[in-house]
């Protein structure tokens, strides 16, 4: 479900016209400050209305999770003050603190601003009083995206068609990475497609004087752990993204032993989708992600930030502990249209979640130090 929130001095006013939206086909409750009604489609969704003294209260409290506003809680009766959704408050008077943002709420705490991606009791609340939160990744540090399909196997678009969508949304390069030939179902590129696309990119990139191609593929990890074309053949890439795409019932051990086998393979740049997982639809096959992810601070071996919607692979929580370990993450929109290429935003918000920061992510790089990483 969807839950808003809004202030305003008339809430009747404002829940009147939000139960009578087009989009609306059933309004389930309605009382002085919450409505709830169901969309076309069948998603529900809540409407709190409070009133703007409160706002920065209430907008903390339904952003933050459960055990955030517990500690939060915390903190303030531990100075003396007693909060909750309503307001910030004396423990003796009951005085309400007057804020009128969420910023000032955290500074009468003795804290610099917490982003609402950060707001699970992960460490954000200790890292806001000693003023060492992380400047997280936005859409503007990003400079390019890798991870798109074309009509070459199972994409709507050409690369051109791509390249030029790229370039006008205002990034410096993308990296494509159809099917391998082992996706039968999804038209993977044999050896021959891969030669004749590289010719069709190194003449794309003749013609672009501030854009870049990079050549790649998406290889099937196969199920003894090799790659789906040979080595000699992989050196005419810059980049290759491993995935698993068959055969996700493998036990835990030889899951685990099939994704480390590809990471040893020196064409391997990143893990693509590292758990297979589509939400609400397709648990992650069984693997062991503490071992993966030693091994990819080991080898280098970069993460992909899967953005398809349904996958949002690798999970957040995941993704914060490999940027403890020092990997290097991707950002990617595994776009196979023109439309897709928004993904990116949906990897932006799990990236933050997970605490990471320009330097984390190798989106951020400019052209010439993303060539010198993939080239090394």
């Amino acid at each position: 479900d969807i839950d808003v929130l809004a202030s305003s001095e008339d809430a009747e006013k404002v829940m009147d016209h939000f139960s009578t939206l087009p989009t609306v086909v059933d309004v389930t409750g309605k009382g002085h400050t919450k409505t709830s009604v169901r969309l076309k489609g069948g998603i529900a969704v809540d409407l709190r209305v409070v009133s703007p003294e409160q706002y920065p209260y209430a907008l903390h409290h339904f952003t933050g999770s459960k055990e955030h506003n517990t500690k939060m809680r915390h903190i303030a009766k531990s100075m003396g003050l007693k909060m909750n959704e309503y307001g910030l408050f004396s423990d003796e008077g009951n005085e309400n603190i007057p804020c009128s943002s969420e910023e000032d709420l955290f500074k009468a705490l003795g804290m610099t601003y917490i982003p609402p991606e950060l707001r699970e009791d992960m460490g954000e609340i200790e890292a806001a009083l000693e003023n060492k939160l992380p400047k997280l990744v936005e859409s503007k540090d990003m400079l390019g995206i890798f991870h798109f399909h074309s009509h070459y196997s199972d994409g709507s678009n050409s690369i051109a068609e791509l390249a030029e969508e790229v370039k006008r949304q205002g990034y410096r390069y993308m990296g494509m990475a159809d099917h391998s030939r082992s996706a039968y179902y999804a038209r993977g590129l044999k050896e021959e497609d891969i030669l004749r696309q590289i010719e069709e990119i190194d003449e794309l990139n003749s013609k672009y004087k501030d854009f870049h191609i990079f050549k790649g593929i998406e290889s099937d990890i196969l199920t003894d752990g090799s790659l789906d074309y040979s080595n000699d053949f992989l050196k005419n890439l810059d980049f290759v993204i491993a995935s698993v795409h068959s055969q996700f019932r493998m036990d835990k051990e030889s899951m685990t032993k099939r994704i480390s086998t590809a990471m040893d393979n020196p064409h391997t740049t990143m893990l693509g989708h590292i758990t297979g997982r589509l939400l609400l639809s397709r648990d992650g096959y069984e693997v062991d992600l503490d071992k993966i992810l030693g091994k990819a601070a080991q080898k280098g071996t970069v993460l992909e930030i899967n953005a398809n919607p349904h996958r949002l692979d690798l999970d957040w929580r995941w993704v914060k502990k490999a940027k403890e370990m020092g990997i290097r993450i991707m950002i990617n929109p595994d776009a196979h249209s023109l439309s897709e290429i928004a993904y990116t935003s949906f990897g932006i918000a799990m990236a933050r979640k997970g605490w990471c920061e320009k330097k984390d992510v190798l989106n951020c790089l400019d052209i010439d130090a993303i060539k010198k990483f993939l080239h090394n």
